[in-house]
């Protein structure tokens, strides 16, 4: 007799094992023999430790296979069967697998293999215990040095264990500490009907701030009533099952602050439903990243832990194939709630307010408003790039076996490695050795380059697939089948500089200079009768650096127009501008990007092919040319050792604890983000500010269907357009992204039109 739905694997008709299945309470239950389990999931029992592999299931902290959801994981297990048996298919190019199921699934199950695996472990119920002899008395509490437990607990930031610590509530903790207010929250959930929903509305009416949730009722953003939601206030719990515009028209209110945990996707919603948004937003998770800079756990069960000193199970946000229950979502909304009176306070506290509700909160609403509009793709180029790309892959096939000797699968790294380093004989001395034997990632294959030719074609063999594998087939199954658009998810809260991240598809790995990389971009197009816009930052790293270091020589550089590795190279080599060559503007390009980054003389060396005496000669005359540039990044280390942190001009910090290491590697590395985080945030608060004036300017009533922001990438903004706008919206652009930022030189945009992403002139 159990409510836990894992031990639906242990059902076996043949040995007389019957789970009980509870629903509510002891009372409420289903029977469940082989024959329940198969209607109520669709396979045997025995496949439900292949389901959660490939599901997954946050309660039990298994992570499955990253994007397999319910009906992806079911039909796998129909169609091939367990997991070891779907992961068997995987290595046969003509398997059943394969043909049955898209590129992206293939590409989900290739990417998650090792979490598959470690998934399929948690989830498989331990049948074989042994006895146990176990004396009550040995189980006896002794003596412990407290201080010294507390002290390390606290470091490592265990904080549910300090809780059950004998005393723990005499603890005087910053960690785990709650707000001043006392919060007492019932976890009763109140169904909203007919006949109470006046009521329950007029209630939450009377509150300042609520507490919203949503939960996906089918996959699909653009599908037709697909979510319910759950609000929570001091006054109640109320779950709205039937959505309509009374519910979401709390949103519209002034008056109100809407608080959420990761609230973009409601944002999306609610745009969905033509609400306007005038309700203040609060989204914990962004306040996360901006109060705990220092760490990339900005999910709520991290937060539960480090601000509350509690554990909670988090539950997936979409119904299941046992229907919907809001109580399984209580937990993580009433956690929100607590957190939010928390970090409201410490926003205050350490001087984020301006950052927090004038840069990431209304960038939230921009980004919802990017990722609805998505953009075309141009799915007859794609399919002969395919065609191209699956041509060469095989060319380079068979060159590689033919240089081994041999063919076998190029893809597997075990079968490579016995091929390089086994029948090859290739050196192996400096290659990394781990568990499994001499490693062949792209960073040790590389220093093998001057002894195989193969090498080389293995490099091109596995850029060819990556692109293959992440793009060519699969943007085809990311295109959305209301919009047939593809629409990326821009991630907020990720990167230590403040830059933002993108992904199914990301968008920032596609190559830039390949020619592959290029085809690539043409497939990302306008609609017929529209025409895309990319208006891109020109040197904004280094016009914030000129602007950080105050350096005279390199702001003049600016201020004239001049271009500046021609300049910098002219005034490293003491020449004109007009004798610069190639070879001394690459040069001094290299060291232009490379200083902000820790490059060495054996960086520039290896990047440019001069000696290192040549290159520590061309750094020393850089800094010699540039001095402010010199005293920047000595004064900010300076700072930085002292304060612990840097930050950017708009007050964006990053801790940094590896300045105080004895490690050197770990200290060097602390060094580099000292210099670089500044700089690279900087270029992202403007970025942020760009998006969101511009979006200001494009959303009235003139552009209303006729203007979109589509893309972000680098520095770089994309937006669509109606063809006879393209002149008028691209100086729109073009001076709300100059004019965001006063710095010491200024901000140079260039605008680029065309059809496509990959053709724009």
């Amino acid at each position: 007799v159990t409510g836990d739905k894992d031990l639906l694997q242990l059902v076996n008709d043949k040995d007389n094992i019957e789970i009980y299945l509870l629903k509510k309470g002891m009372s409420d239950f289903e029977s469940c023999d082989e024959k329940a389990v198969r209607e109520k999931m669709g396979f045997d029992p025995d496949m439900v430790i292949s389901y959660k592999s490939l599901r997954g299931d946050s309660s039990d902290n298994i992570p499955g296979v990253r994007g397999i959801g319910d009906k992806t994981a079911t039909s796998l297990i129909e169609k091939i069967g367990s997991i070891d048996e779907i992961y068997k298919e995987l290595e046969n190019k003509d398997s059943k697998l394969r043909k049955e199921f898209s590129a992206s699934v293939i590409k989900k199950l290739e990417d998650s293999k090792e979490k598959a695996f470690m998934s399929k472990e948690l989830a498989t119920i331990k049948i074989d215990v042994p006895d146990v002899d176990f004396i009550l008395a040995d189980a006896r509490t002794h003596d412990f040095e407290r201080e010294k437990v507390v002290s390390l607990l606290q470091k490592f930031e265990f904080y549910s264990l300090l809780k059950r610590l004998p005393g723990a509530e005499n603890d005087n903790k910053d960690a785990g500490k709650k707000s001043k207010s006392k919060i007492s929250l019932s976890k009763k959930i109140i169904k909203v009907s007919n006949e109470n929903k006046k009521q329950i509305l007029l209630d939450i009416g009377k509150e300042d701030f609520f507490v919203a949730k949503e939960v996906m009722l089918v996959e699909d953003l653009f599908a037709p009533h697909n979510f319910a939601l759950l609000i929570v206030t001091y006054k109640g719990n109320y779950f709205f099952e039937n959505i309509d515009s009374d519910i979401l028209h709390i949103f519209s209110s002034e008056k109100k602050t809407a608080v959420g945990h990761d609230i973009k996707n409601l944002i999306k919603l609610l745009k969905l439903n033509k609400i306007e948004i005038k309700a203040k937003i609060f989204d914990t998770m962004v306040a996360s990243y901006l109060i705990n800079s220092s760490t990339r756990a900005h999910d709520l069960k991290s937060l539960a832990l480090r601000e509350l000193a509690r554990e909670i199970n988090i539950a997936d946000n979409q119904k299941s194939l046992f229907g919907v229950d809001p109580q399984n979502l209580i937990d993580e909304v009433l956690v929100t709630f607590e957190v939010y009176t928390i970090y409201k306070e410490k926003l205050v506290a350490e001087n984020y307010e301006e950052l927090y509700y004038n840069m990431e909160i209304p960038l939230l609403s921009v980004l919802a408003e990017m990722e609805l509009n998505g953009i075309a793709i141009d799915g007859n180029m794609l399919a002969k790039i395919s065609i191209q790309v699956n041509q060469e892959l095989g060319k380079l096939e068979k060159k590689i076996w033919q240089e081994a000797g041999k063919e076998f699968n190029i893809a597997s790294s075990l079968q490579l490695r016995e091929v390089l380093f086994e029948k090859m004989e290739l050196p192996t001395q400096g290659i990394k050795k781990g568990k499994t034997g001499y490693s062949t990632s792209a960073s040790e294959l590389e220093k093998l380059h001057e002894y195989h030719p193969i090498i080389a074609f293995i490099e091109e063999f596995r850029e060819l697939e990556k692109l293959r594998n992440t793009y060519i087939d699969v943007l085809p199954d990311l295109r959305n089948k209301y919009t047939g658009r593809i629409h990326t998810t821009y991630n907020q809260t990720i990167t230590s500089t403040g830059r933002l991240s993108s992904s199914d598809p990301n968008l920032q790995n596609i190559p830039i200079r390949t020619e592959l990389g290029k085809k690539v971009r043409n497939v990302f197009v306008a609609e017929k009768g529209n025409i895309l816009i990319a208006a891109d930052y020109s040197q904004i790293e280094l016009r914030i650096v000129a602007s950080l270091a105050k350096d005279e020589k390199m702001i003049e550089i600016f201020e004239q127009g001049q271009d500046i590795h021609t300049a910098t190279a002219a005034v490293i080599n003491g020449v004109k501008l007009e004798d610069v060559t190639k070879e001394m503007r690459r040069a001094a390009k290299e060291v232009n990007f490379g200083v902000l980054y820790g490059m060495g003389a054996f960086g520039l060396a290896s990047r440019t092919g001069i000696s290192r005496y040549d290159a520590q000669d061309f750094i020393d005359k850089y800094f010699s040319g540039f001095s402010g540039v010199k005293k920047y990044m000595d004064d900010i280390l300076k700072k930085a050792t002292k304060d612990g942190y840097v930050e950017t001009i708009f007050g964006r910090r990053r801790y940094i604890p590896e300045l105080q290491s004895n490690n050197f590697q770990l200290r060097s590395a602390g060094e580099r983000m000292a210099v670089n985080m500044p700089v690279q945030g900087t270029a992202a608060d403007i970025m942020k500010l760009a998006m969101i004036a511009v979006s200001k300017k494009i959303n009235i009533k003139k552009y209303e269907n006729k203007v979109r922001l589509c893309l972000q990438v680098h520095d770089e903004l994309v937006l669509e357009v109606v063809d006879n706008l393209k002149d008028e919206v691209a100086k729109l652009v073009k001076q709300e992204m100059q004019n965001v930022a006063k710095l010491e030189v200024p901000l140079n945009v260039e605008v680029a039109i065309g059809h496509s992403w990959g053709g724009l002139k």
